[in-house]
């Protein structure tokens, strides 16, 4: 149970690529809700409550603005697509609900009801809960709309892809006898057809390199980087680097798929999916025109 739920956690998720559209999202959700349910004792039936309203939009633009646009700017590291899991974008949520909350309910008690310190712990808690709880409704609103956003995104690029696919001249029968010597960083190599290398993949300190053999697929270990192998390729204009961890042989590329977590190749004579970045789409797709 425990590591299906990492395994669950750990499979890749679409980036929020359109903050601001979310700080609208969150501001408009926000007023709608305050006017219409008028929660936090908060009735809008004068000209004052109206500006206590406006207050509460500024301050969830603020607090949204911090949450969707300034911190994926700070902590750039972490909001790496290519390494943007579920497990991280739920995590992201819970913290944006705890900073919206803890803005919104800060502004209703110390400038709107400027509400003395001893009622301040555990009526503070309370509508802390309250703001997080409405909170989720922006939230799941924004995620859902990310999703359709991303999913029709990479439909629409796997049709493009797919496209280029049918139109090419398959030429994985090209007799081509060059070959190559890829290095480990410890005096190890091997020597490989290039036409009969389909894919590699990181694996920590090492790649496995998978190669097409008298019909039959082999993998060769190798100590080396990802980075070392594209450098050793990058005269072979077939070799394509796909993802942070994987670099393919366009010619054995048959097939794309995209969904809202992404795209993944399907390769000839391999079951395995092979997942491709976005940083790296383009890459793909100007090497198959």
């Amino acid at each position: 149970m425990k590591n299906k739920i990492i395994k669950y956690l750990s499979q890749p998720a679409p980036v929020n690529d359109k903050p601001w559209l979310s700080v609208v999202l969150c501001i408009v959700v926000v007023l709608f809700i305050l006017a219409i349910f008028e929660p936090f004792n908060f009735t809008l039936d004068s000209l004052g409550q109206f500006w206590v309203l406006i207050g509460f939009a500024l301050t969830t633009m603020l607090v949204s603005s911090v949450a969707f646009v300034l911190l994926p700017w700070v902590f750039k590291k972490f909001y790496v697509p290519d390494k943007w899991t579920i497990g991280r974008s739920l995590l992201n949520n819970v913290f944006i609900l705890i900073i919206m909350g803890v803005g919104v309910v800060c502004y209703d008690y110390f400038i709107v009801m400027k509400q003395l310190p001893q009622y301040f712990p555990m009526g503070f808690l309370v509508d802390l809960f309250a703001t997080l709880t409405i909170g989720i409704v922006p939230l799941s609103i924004i995620t859902i709309i990310n999703q359709n956003n991303t999913l029709k995104r990479n439909l629409h690029s796997s049709k493009e892809i797919n496209q280029m696919l049918s139109e090419r001249v398959k030429s994985l029968s090209t007799n081509n006898e060059e070959f190559i010597t890829l290095k480990g960083s410890i005096r190890e190599s091997i020597s490989l057809k290039t036409e009969n290398i389909i894919y590699i993949e990181s694996e920590g300190n090492y790649v496995n390199v998978y190669n097409k053999q008298d019909d039959k697929i082999t993998r060769r270990l190798l100590r080396s980087t990802i980075k070392q192998m594209e450098e050793s390729l990058q005269n072979y204009p077939m070799f394509i680097r796909c993802h942070r961890a994987f670099i393919v042989n366009k010619n054995y590329i048959s097939n794309t798929k995209g969904n809202a977590q992404g795209y993944q190749l399907t390769l000839y004579d391999i079951s395995q999916e092979i997942p491709v970045s976005r940083t790296y789409l383009k890459s793909i797709k100007d090497a198959l025109q």
